[in-house]
Order: C-alpha cells, then structure tokens, then sequence
C-alpha cells in the first residue's frame, strides 16, 4: 500500500485516548480557526447569525462525514479519490431503489456506497492494484455510471423526511447533519480507541511489512476501510442531496481533494500511522466557514478554491513552524537544564 522502506516502526502502546490534545501537529488548523473567526467577528457580523452558522455547520458536517472516514484510511496507508463519485452514484441508486420512503433511500444510498468501497477494495487487494491507480479508475467508472443511470439529469428529492432531515435543525439550533457527524465522530474514535482494528489500523501505516509479520490480516483491515468509507460517503451524498433537493453523477466534483485536504490539515500524516479525529473535523470546519466568508463578501467562486488552497499551506506551514519552536524550545530548556546540573 505504501513504500516500506526507511518507514520508522509505531509505538503501538502510545495512549491514543485523548485525540482532543492540541499538539504542535495539529496546531496550525487551531491557529487559523482563531484566526479567521476573529476577523469575521469583526468584518463581517452576519457570520454569527443563527441561520448562517447552520448552514457553514452544515457544509462542515457534510464534508466531515466523508473527511472522518477517509482519516482512517490515510491512518493505514490508503486513500479514496472516488469518493466524488460515490458521492453522486449513491444517492442515485437511494433514490431510484429506495422508493420514496425517506430511511429506506438513506439505508439504500449507504449501502450502494458500501458496495463500491468494497469493490475499491477488492481490486485493491485481491488484484494488488495501488489505491491511487485502483480509486482514480473507479472515480471515472463511477462518475459515468451515475451519469448513464439518470441520463445526464438530475434526480428529484421528494421525500418529506430526507428533505427534512438535510435542512433541518435540533430545536432550531444544531443541524441534523450535525448530530449525524457527531454520531459517526463517535463510532469512529471507539473504532480507533477502544477495538483491536485501531492498533492493526495505525500498525499498517506505519510499517506494513511489520504489520504483516506481526499476523495482522491487512487485506481484512483495507476492504473493512474502503467499505466503511464508501458506506459513509454514501451517507454524505445523500444529505447533500436532500439539501439540494437533487440527486446528480456531479454534485461533489471535488469532494476527494476537499476531504484529503482536511484530513491532511487537520494532522494526519499521509505516510500513515497517526492522525487525529478532532483536528479533521477542525479541518472540515475551517474550509466550510472560509467558504462561508467568502461567499459573504460576494467574491466569485473560482477565488474559492484559491482561499482553500492558501488555507492548506497556511496550515501545514503554521504547524511546521510550531513543531520546530517546540523542538527548539525543548532542546534550549535541556541544554540549561544540563548546564544547571553541572554546576551543581
């Protein structure tokens, strides 16, 4: 899945309980979100308006979902750039074999999703097909099948529950997809916390020719992975698609990219065997409210992408920057520290 050469082992006995610790890896999406929060607080007050703030929670829980998934892949030394189109074929299957009954276009959008992770997955490990090469042939065999089923149109949301459940709020203050987001949050840090998988997961993409030796079944951990983030994605799809009120192949034409970036972002590595829940959803977070922003200031939706974009390096660049005050700060306090004993 990864080159193995020159991978420096995991210790898989480091507590990963406390994923909510800021630390130097992730602090660039902390410093930012403060950041950019302060200037809207301060540029643009409608920001904190209620229905806005639903909706950039919307849009983050939205991306999240997929983002969360998609961590634990990177976490084993994958990834998934089909996910964009998963997240149109779906909710097309959902609705054209859900019928119109709202958890049941929900049940079927996850489980289509599910299946075509685990075809990822499959030709992954059975064919031993590098994930880049394997997800980027099925992102386009995807994307046309959604466009054959609905013949290049869009697909109607009618289901008053669906519709409801994409555009509503708990006691009109926190998204349905929000509380969705916080549920699979929690699935997935039980997953990667308290189950075996977490440490054969974070094994894996830190030195997969160890994994190997050690027993664990990799091939088991990559289709469970690609199935799980199908299945999830497939949930995101079709909430973004209740709240479009439409289905379409190309409704999240760079949902990949977005939710790799806030993986990445939010302090995952992409070499594999450590990342971060919290600082993913941080991620999610910070690109729906710089969107958001954005939007607010009337700027085009080409400079959008460039904002995301200055916003990755930004992070990345800020985190580096404080890894290395804290590696210099910790060498100069034990220099002193020896200097100190020394004397004494």
């Amino acid at each position: 899945m990864q080159n193995i050469k020159n991978v420096q082992p995991l210790n898989l006995e480091r507590d990963h309980r406390w994923e909510f610790v800021f630390d130097s890896h992730r602090s660039g999406v902390w410093i930012l979100n403060a950041l950019i929060i302060l200037f809207l607080a301060i540029e643009t007050p409608n920001f904190f308006n209620s229905g806005n703030l639903q909706s950039v929670l919307n849009d983050a829980s939205i991306l999240g979902i997929g983002a969360v998934a998609m961590t634990l892949l990177i976490m084993a030394g994958a990834f998934d750039l089909s996910v964009s189109a998963t997240m149109g074929l779906a909710p097309i299957l959902g609705l054209l074999c859900g019928g119109s009954y709202g958890p049941i276009i929900i049940l079927v959008s996850m489980f289509a999703g599910a299946i075509l992770g685990l075809v990822n997955g499959l030709i992954i490990t059975r064919g031993h097909v590098a994930p880049f090469v394997a997800t980027l042939g099925t992102l386009f065999v995807y994307s046309s099948l959604g466009a054959i089923a609905t013949g290049g149109s869009a697909l109607l949301v009618t289901s008053p529950f669906l519709l409801g459940l994409s555009t509503g709020a708990v006691f009109e203050i926190a998204p349905y997809s929000f509380v969705i987001l916080m549920a699979v949050f929690g699935m997935c840090c039980f997953i990667v916390n308290r189950l075996h998988i977490g440490r054969w997961i974070r094994a894996a993409g830190s030195n997969i020719r160890a994994a190997h030796v050690s027993g664990i079944d990799l091939q088991w951990i990559y289709v469970v992975l690609f199935t799980l983030t199908g299945a999830l994605t497939g949930l995101a799809g079709i909430i973004l698609s209740g709240y479009l009120a439409s289905a379409l192949a190309t409704q999240a034409p760079n949902y990949n990219l977005s939710a790799i970036s806030a993986v990445v972002v939010g302090g995952t590595s992409l070499r594999g065997g450590e990342g971060s829940l919290v600082g993913t959803l941080l991620a999610a977070w910070l690109f729906a409210m710089v969107n958001n922003g954005l939007i607010l200031y009337g700027v085009d939706s080409y400079w959008q992408y460039l904002a995301i974009g200055v916003v990755l390096v930004a992070a990345l660049t800020l985190g580096v920057i404080v890894e290395l005050s804290r590696r210099w700060i910790s060498e100069m306090w034990s220099t002193q520290k020896m200097q100190a004993d020394q004397r004494s």
